[in-house]
């Protein structure tokens, strides 16, 4: 089960083998120069590309790489970016890019806890499946924060810099790099429900040419939810060598691994049955409420039986003990810069990724509710029931002449994700004086060439159901043999290829007062899918071009105070083909898969986006009350939307057959977000600092095609045409006016911490905070499904102190101290309060 294809294997052995030959050539290279004569500077060269902490302060981030490639002070950027420094990432406990990320202004967790792991984020309004960016390349699905030195929220679609992303923004990671000071730290951390976690991170400068930097985490995850366990490491050496005076080599790579034995499984949700789908006459009585299911179904394939999950101890785990996911990582990335005179500055960079993901797990993430029959009745349906269980969950699972059973099947399944990538950037960074304007352009190359498989096994119900109401059937101890289930239809290989050009130009005029940025992308992607069912017959083909443009002005109309406008497009590829309604079909004739189909295969385009932005940024008394609000309207073109729909068939004697239940996919939908987010950080005396956002959106689909209404002789609607009419009616608004799914329109944070100067407190500190979610959406497929809206609150406190001549800290963490309940995303399950410890000292 765990060996890797031969290409992936074969790659992974090369990686390693390369980075040893690596290691023993830096180890050459630090001997030979030792017998040269250093350069002229005290310090590794740090290259343009590279984000330079120097100007940080506390919270408050002086510089951005995310939002221009290169190093550019973000108080000069006619954009709105979020940066958390390394102080602030430590202060808060942050183990996960999620922690960090979850403060930023318009930003919230899409993670769905899968195989996709919970780097999945909703940023101002739209989610999709999309890596977080590690030092501007693909990252990963998860992030251990011991080696992240800053993180950047680009907002907006910016797809100039970085290709296939949501309109709402991505988010950069970037990694940590050798230094020119040496030391060795180690931090412990110890914490409630069984946690401990050690980082090891020691940089060593061999020489004024030679850097090397190790990082390593090894962390025994807390037990906080039922039978599950979960134990996490990850390595990441890094080299960086000054070839000449002018030039720069860095050399990086990380492994991470992450067990879940078993994984602590979603929280799993509610169905009602038969409201999932076309209604039949046995399940709906009630002719209006037949009518009006079938209204729901046609138009949107809309499922408001899909709810939370009942009221169930906050621990339930449903997988069984053997289950497991088993997640690992690799990533190796060079980088070679070359200055050119005074004025251009050159890199060459490869990287390379690949991830395997196995997820095991026994059990339906659902909890099926049966009505009694009290309610397929000429008078009651399964609508008066949904009515009443939303009223009042507990009391109505609990009265039995309302609820027949609530049950979960035990279905065997291994679901397996792998992929390998690799790619290739040029680019070249500017910097020219005309008259009186600075003008920085910057051009690039960029080639991205990835292969990816995902399968799925699984097997027919062969475990006894579990009984909600009879704790006794929850048996966990059954166990099976994946690699002897079937192998499903969903078994696919996919060769892709993205090729982009890039060209941004920054220019100043009036003394920096006036910044102008303009850029255009020339994307394309291309991509092979496989059916490997079918010994790997081509099943897809699929290519799309997509030019990206980008602009940004900015005026400086105090010297710290800066307006500011912006406008730029995405795109994605979410969907490389679509399932139409065949329009030659002819039901008049027996239906034939092949001569008469009732659909046909047209290829989809790319998701795309635009957004406009406008905005004040303020950097006051030198930064120490920095400052962005901005205004932002935002458009998502093209998502994919699914309409299951019954078509009528005849047999091939001519009778009429059951109607063919065909998924029809379309792109005729457009999203709108629009709101204001503010963003502060505060330090107007040096030991103490505020970090506060705040984010107010209106997000909602605003335009949506739907398929055409049935006649009112349809035999399926005749019954009571004007509910069928009605639903058809309600079905629209809803999806029209609906909030993408993972998606919240209010979100607040808080963050500040207060260090001791004087008295027998001084160098103590205490921090504390807040993360504010409002009611979030759940499903697209139930647009009234909503979490409820919840707030955490953390506090900290710590000593800052010496032991000879080593730098101590020691802090405590309370995470969620009121002990709140609640979900992050749908399935997913948020962690209860939990208390944690740290040690850490710095050599």
């Amino acid at each position: 089960m765990k060996t890797q294809p031969l290409p992936l294997a074969c790659s992974a052995i090369a990686i390693r083998v390369f980075v040893l030959l690596g290691a023993a050539l830096s180890s050459t290279l630090a001997l030979s120069a030792q017998s040269r004569p250093a350069v002229d500077d005290e310090t590794v060269l740090l290259s343009e590309f590279r984000v330079s902490t120097l100007a940080d302060k506390g919270y408050r981030p002086g510089n951005s790489v995310s939002a221009t490639r290169v190093d550019t002070p973000i108080k000069d950027l006619p954009f709105s970016i979020s940066a958390f420094t390394e102080q602030f990432i430590a202060d808060i406990g942050a183990r996960d890019l999620g922690d960090i990320v979850n403060f930023a202004p318009g930003v919230t967790s899409g993670a769905k806890e899968f195989t996709q792991g919970n780097t999945r984020y909703s940023i101002r309004g739209f989610d999709g499946a999309v890596m977080p960016q590690r030092n501007g390349f693909l990252g990963n699905a998860y992030v251990d924060t011991a080696n992240v030195a800053r993180v950047e929220v680009v907002k907006g679609p910016a797809s100039l810099l970085y290709g296939q992303i949501t309109p709402g923004g991505t988010v950069n990671y970037i990694t940590k790099r050798p230094g020119k000071k040496a030391f060795f730290e180690v931090r412990q951390q110890v914490g409630t429900d069984q946690f401990w976690r050690t980082e090891v991170d020691a940089n060593a400068p061999i020489n004024a040419q030679l850097a090397a930097r190790v990082v390593a985490a090894y962390e025994n995850g807390g037990r906080y939810f039922m039978t599950g366990k979960t134990q996490s490491s990850m390595v990441a050496p890094s080299v960086v060598y000054q070839v000449t005076k002018n030039s720069l080599l860095t050399l990086d790579y990380e492994f991470a691994l992450r067990n879940e034995s078993p994984f602590v499984g979603m929280q799993p949700n509610t169905q009602i049955a038969a409201l999932s789908g076309a209604p039949s006459a046995a399940n709906f009585v009630n002719l209006a409420a037949r009518s009006r299911q079938q209204a729901l179904s046609d138009v949107g394939s809309l499922n408001l039986g899909f709810l939370a999950n009942p009221p169930i101890a906050r621990g339930f785990n449903y997988t069984n003990n053997a289950d497991f996911r088993h997640s690992s990582f690799e990533s190796f990335n060079g980088e070679y810069s070359i200055k050119l005179g005074d004025q251009w500055t050159v890199r060459g960079n490869y990287n390379w990724n690949r991830y395997r993901i196995d997820n095991k797990v026994t059990g339906l993430a659902q909890w099926d509710v049966t009505p009694t029959a009290a309610y397929r009745t000429a008078t009651l349906s399964y609508f008066d029931y949904l009515a009443e269980y939303q009223a009042n969950p507990a009391a109505v699972l609990a009265d039995t002449t309302k609820t027949t059973g609530v049950t979960l099947s035990r279905r065997k399944r291994l679901q397996e994700s792998w992929a390998e990538s690799s790619a290739y950037q040029i680019e070249a960074a500017g910097k020219l004086k005309v008259g009186g304007v600075t003008l920085k352009p910057l051009a690039g190359l960029f080639l991205l060439s990835t292969e990816g498989f995902g399968r799925t096994r699984t097997a027919a119900t062969t475990f006894t159901a579990w009984n909600y109401f009879d704790r006794n059937s929850w048996d966990r101890t059954g166990d099976y043999d994946v690699k002897s289930l079937p192998v499903d239809n969903g078994f696919n290989r996919t060769k892709s290829k993205d090729t982009a050009y890039y060209g941004v130009l920054t220019a100043s005029f009036l003394d920096d007062r006036l910044i102008a940025i303009a850029g255009l992308r020339g994307n394309r992607t291309e991509s092979d899918t496989y059916n490997m069912n079918l010994g790997g017959v081509l099943s897809n083909h699929y290519q799309a071009n997509k030019p990206t443009p980008q602009y940004g002005l900015g005026y400086k109309v105090l010297k710290d105070v800066l307006l500011f406008a912006s406008y730029s497009e995405s795109f994605l590829v979410e969907a490389r083909s679509l399932n139409r309604p065949n329009p030659a079909y002819n039901p008049a004739i027996p239906y034939d898969a092949a001569t008469n189909p009732t659909a046909i295969t047209l290829p989809a385009v790319p998701t795309s986006g635009k957004g406009y932005e406008f905005g004040i940024k303020t950097n006051l008394l030198d930064g120490r009350i920095a400052s962005t609000v901005s205004l932002f309207h935002l458009e998502r073109a093209n998502r994919v939307l699914s309409v299951r729909q019954g078509v009528d068939i005849l047999n091939p004697n001519g009778t009429p057959g059951t109607p063919r239940q065909e998924t029809f996919t379309s792109q005729a939908t457009v999203d709108q977000s629009e709101g204001v987010e503010l963003e502060t950080t505060i330090s107007v005396i040096e030991n103490w600092q505020v970090y506060a956002t705040a984010a107010f959106m209106d997000i909602k689909t605003t335009k949506f095609t739907p398929p055409a209404m049935r006649a009112a002789s349809d035999p399926l609607v005749s019954g009571n045409y004007a509910a069928y009419v009605a639903g058809y009616n309600e079905a629209i608004a809803l999806i029209k006016g609906a909030v993408p799914e993972g998606s919240a329109e209010r979100l607040a944070s808080l963050w500040t911490r207060y260090t001791f100067r004087d008295g027998q407190l001084k160098d103590f500190w205490i921090a504390g905070g807040l993360v504010y979610t409002a009611k979030k959406a759940g499903r697209t497929a139930n647009p009234t499904f909503f979490f409820d809206a919840y707030t955490l609150i953390d506090a900290a406190v710590g000593h800052d102190f010496k032991v000879g001549k080593t730098h101590c800290t020691a802090t405590i963490n309370w995470k969620n101290l009121t002990d709140e309940e609640y979900y992050p995303a749908n399935q997913a399950r948020g962690f209860p309060s939990r208390v944690s410890f740290t040690f850490a000292a710095k050599f």
